[in-house]
């Protein structure tokens, strides 16, 4: 059967996002990481610095790092 598929959208990005609040996230972020044996790796924390300052949204930064997974699984 051939099911229609959704249409990607992007999330709605709320304009009362503030800098503070995705510095915020990205402090909560790293901090939920902090005692698990993970390094952010400096690609990964690019993201998250230009996330904080409000340069990328969370869908793009969640993209991104799909798109590097992904793109590290193919090279393997």
């Amino acid at each position: 059967m051939n099911y229609p598929t959704p249409a990607l959208q992007p999330l709605p990005v709320s304009s009362l996002a503030t800098e503070q609040s995705r510095q915020r996230l990205a402090a909560a972020i790293i901090a939920t990481t902090a005692g698990i044996a993970y390094a952010t790796e400096p690609y990964q924390q690019q993201l998250l610095d230009r996330y904080a300052r409000g340069r990328l949204t969370l869908d793009e930064v969640v993209y991104s790092l799909e798109a590097a997974a992904l793109f590290r699984a193919n090279a393997r």
